[in-house]
């Protein structure tokens, strides 16, 4: 060795000493070596060799891959005689050394399977650009905000109390992206066990039941506590079957693929309640679902340089929520005639089934996606998304629409009201377990096949037990609860804290625990961080999404006291009103919302404080502001499937009067002008003025958006 390694450190030889690798001497196990051998071979004699092998050849191009003896190590039982190992064992050493080798020349680009023996990529300009963003500008908005208040660069810069949830979405992407697209934490191996999944499957079934709370009051059908308890419990199932790697088992694979459609059953139900009853097909009410759905989505795409199909339940769910709109608001004046809405379901229906099914369709709008913006889809892989669960987001609407006539009518009330709810249960355990047989004994192949039409059976079987009793209805999980209130934000963060290369292995937080224990203590630690992060997301993305849409800021902490207006503050804001507008909102159940919760009562209030206000404010030197109505999503941070809340302060609606709504809120909300004018007396630019009046607009928002979205794909080709 020490005649070799000198020589092969010469520079004519350095080409090959890059490809000689030296074996270190093998780790073996005392306990099971023969009398001879233990006497012999003594495991402080082969570490002696091997600390020299590693003093030899630190600072030369040959390579010494001690990681073999990490393996043997952690194997101890492998070996039969303590000194050799079986072909399982060496085929992982070679895995490792052609990783050594092959992976960094492979092509870098997400989603990486392969992250051992890895220089990752340098980022796109759009990657620095958003990292900028997160980094810098952040940073320096907190510090004019705080500081510089009252100069005129304070109008390029949100509010404290938007920066603040802006900031946490943004640790929250950075640590995401320092996770997952640099060397900071290892990752690891995904394996399936099914002594793993059952004890994970029991862990959580154990942390639901613990935390059983029983309302004090009853509960309205499917309310909004028991939704909140079926995306959590769905959810943890969802995110079990990706971390041990179950999609390859059939048993499991087809009950989660009804998990997936569960929820979008939840999406049809929710948005045709609210349509239904509510009517209102404001632009901001749309907006502000389809940002909250994919703003953390789009974030993610840009950070980590991949696939916004990739995250496919954020596009999945706002797709049919467009079309449930869509349905919903055509002929929206007729939608009480039961004839009507039930015809319009479904051909509504139909009309879907057939662009997805169609192939022309998908890859024609994909190829004009391509051509404007650059972006390339697969087609075949959203068409298969999309026809799983064609039919259930309408059968879900067509079931809202039986349990609203029904409730109509007062079926509790009906004679035969008992023999109606045995006979659904006796029904709904017949369904279920004739799901639960078929499912597990089918290859997911095809299952895949029936599934669209099979999903709606356990999904409405499961619905009617848990409401089939006062007891089972009242009671629900804490724990689940609180999962499914950040649903959506775990579904996505998966893909980067907890799991690793976009779902293809695992996130390892704690390299430096070793040995049996390793996997469990990792696990721990990467869940409780992993949740943390989740959970705060879900505020503040709702937040951040709010604002970005109706300009409302977030309510400020009980322990802290809103800032003092400033003049420029006063400008943008209406904080110089004399007489101060409550802005206000309403949380609308997604079941048990009533028609009634706005009415014209709210509407004569309001007309009345701004006639109120006009006579106050009368002067040559006031102006009326477009300002955005509020929003006050119910449950945004999901998936779609709840309903929004209902924009009292200048956007309630009764039968879709949106348009009188909004000029009252014009009416109600006015400025100073001269506060105005003082702003740009002391530099306001000009350019930001435009901006915001551009973005006051429905039609410039969507603009601005696709201009960004262009810019980010078509521009960086």
């Amino acid at each position: 060795m020490e005649k070799l390694i000198p020589q092969m450190c010469n520079s004519r030889l350095e080409p090959l000493a890059q490809h000689l690798f030296v074996s270190p001497i093998t780790a073996v196990n005392p306990e099971k070596l023969s009398e001879e051998r233990r006497n012999t071979i003594l495991p402080k004699h082969i570490d002696f060799m091997n600390d020299y092998l590693r003093d030899l050849t630190e600072g030369s191009p040959i390579v010494v891959p001690f990681s073999w003896n990490q393996l043997t190590k952690t194997a101890p039982s492998q070996t039969s005689d303590g000194l050799h190992f079986p072909e399982n064992v060496v085929q992982i050493q070679a895995d490792i050394l052609l990783n050594y080798v092959c992976n960094n020349k492979l092509p870098k680009e997400a989603p990486m399977s392969s992250t051992c023996c890895y220089d990752y990529p340098g980022n796109r300009w759009f990657q620095t650009l958003m990292l900028g963003i997160f980094l810098v500008w952040l940073p320096l908005g907190y510090i004019v905000q705080t500081y510089f208040r009252q100069h005129s660069v304070a109008l390029y810069f949100p509010s404290l109390g938007i920066l603040r949830s802006f900031t946490v979405v943004a640790a929250a992407v950075v640590y995401m992206y320092y996770a997952d697209r640099t060397s900071l934490f290892d990752k690891g191996n995904k394996f399936f066990s099914w002594t793993t999944f059952t004890f994970l499957m029991l862990l959580s079934v154990v942390a639901g039941a613990v935390t059983l709370k029983r309302s004090e009051k009853d509960q309205p059908f499917l309310n909004r506590d028991q939704t909140d308890e079926w995306k959590g419990w769905m959810q943890i199932v969802i995110l079990i079957y990706h971390y041990v790697a179950a999609s390859s088992v059939s048993a499991i694979y087809n009950p989660v693929r009804m998990l997936v459609a569960s929820y979008l059953f939840m999406t049809g139900f929710g948005h045709f309640v609210f349509y239904y009853k509510k009517a209102d097909f404001g632009f901001t009410r749309v907006a502000s679902i389809i940002v909250r759905l994919n703003l953390l989505t789009v974030f993610l795409t840009y950070t980590m340089n991949t696939d916004y199909l990739a995250y496919y339940f954020s596009p999945l769910v706002s797709f049919f929520y467009l079309i449930i709109y869509g349905m919903m608001y055509a002929g929206n004046s007729y939608n009480h005639n039961p004839t009507f809405i039930i015809g319009k379901i479904f051909l509504t229906s139909i009309f879907t089934a057939a662009i997805i099914h169609y192939p022309p369709v998908l890859d024609t709008a994909f190829a004009v996606i391509k051509f404007f913006y650059g972006i390339t889809w697969s087609a075949k892989e959203w068409r298969f998304r999309l026809e799983l669960d064609v039919w259930i987001v309408f059968i879900g609407a067509l079931f809202a629409y039986g349990l609203t006539k029904a409730q109509e009518m007062s079926i509790t009330s009906h004679p035969q009201w008992e023999n109606i709810r045995r006979t659904s249960i006796i029904v709904s355990v017949i369904g279920l377990l004739g799901y639960f047989m078929y499912g597990s004994s089918t290859q997911k192949f095809e299952y895949n096949l029936w599934h669209p039409y099979i999903s709606w059976i356990p999904i409405i079987s499961f619905v009617i037990l848990r409401n089939s009793t006062a007891a089972l209805r009242n009671t629900v999980s804490t724990f689940y609860t609180f999962i499914g209130k950040c649903s959506l934000e775990t579904f996505i963060c998966q893909f980067h804290i907890w799991l690793a290369g976009d779902t293809k292995g695992i996130l390892v937080v704690s390299p430096w625990v070793e040995g049996t224990g390793a996997w469990t203590f990792n696990l721990i630690i990467s869940s409780f961080l992993f949740v943390t992060v989740a959970h705060l997301l879900s505020k503040a993305t709702g937040e951040v999404s709010d604002w970005l849409v109706s300009g409302r800021e977030p309510k400020p902490s009980s322990h802290t006291s809103p800032p003092a207006p400033t003049p420029a503050r006063m400008a943008t804001s209406g904080a110089g009103l004399p007489i101060a507008t409550k802005r206000q909102s309403v949380m609308i159940s997604p079941i048990a919302a009533s028609a009634g919760a706005v009415g014209p009562a709210t509407l004569k209030s309001l007309m009345e404080a701004s006639l109120v206000m006009e006579n106050l404010n009368k002067s040559p030197s006031e102006s009326i502001t477009g300002g955005q109505p509020s929003a006050d999503m119910y449950g945004p941070h999901q998936n779609g499937a709840e309903v929004g809340s209902s924009r009292m302060a200048g956007s309630s609606v009764v039968n879709g009067g949106s348009e009188q709504a909004q000029r009252m809120d014009n009416t109600a909300l006015r400025i100073d002008i001269d506060a105005e004018s003082s702003t740009r007396a002391n530099g306001a630019s000009t350019s930001a003025l435009t901006f915001k009046s551009v973005w006051a607009q429905p039609l410039g928002k969507v603009a601005i958006y696709f201009g960004i979205i262009w810019i980010l794909n078509f521009g960086s080709t």
